[in-house]
């Protein structure tokens, strides 16, 4: 398995330097918060830790499915199904994938950046978050409150501008990063 972390050959530099920034200016708002107003303060970190709390069980779950995706989806399996070469079955089997998928989208992200390291396409990326948004264990409750006609108009427009997003997405990616 390939050292990740390591041997990036200097791409995302930028990416780690914001990420840095981001929390500098977290830890410096908070600071202030502090200083300023201590109740808010205490207040926001047990809304902080209440939400991590939440989501730990997620981000166990997702941690599971990264590793299980590593063990059984080699990069050249990878970049068969979602690579540049992947065509019209690695963009159906993503928008199915991202319609079946459940849980906060954020909670995806990291699985998807170690895909899109082996080679999935960015379009696909964008068709499996495009996707994410048609919700089948909610469509019952979606048809209950707007009625199956515009149910069904918008569920099929999601899915088919999933695609023309995603090339649109692909055009503007390409050698850019």
């Amino acid at each position: 398995m390939d050292n990740k972390l390591n041997n990036n050959n200097g791409k995302g530099n930028g990416k780690n330097l914001g990420a840095l920034i981001a929390v500098g200016v977290s830890i410096l708002f908070y600071f202030s918060l502090y200083i300023i107003n201590k109740s808010i303060f205490i207040k926001s970190v047990n809304k902080f830790w209440e939400s991590l709390t939440m989501i730990l069980p997620f981000l166990f779950f997702v941690f599971i499915i990264m590793v299980i995706t590593l063990l059984l989806f080699k990069p050249d399996k990878i970049k068969k199904y979602l690579g540049k070469k992947s065509g019209i079955k690695g963009m159906l089997l993503t928008s199915v994938a991202g319609i079946l998928s459940v849980g906060p989208a954020y909670l995806w992200y990291p699985l998807i950046a170690d895909l899109k390291e082996d080679g999935m396409r960015e379009k696909l990326i964008t068709i499996f978050i495009y996707n994410r948004a048609i919700k089948l264990q909610l469509f019952p409750l979606m048809i209950f409150y707007f009625g199956v006609k515009f149910s069904v108009i918008e569920s099929l427009l999601i899915f088919i501008f999933s695609f023309i997003i995603g090339e649109i997405v692909e055009i503007f990616t390409v050698g850019n990063n």
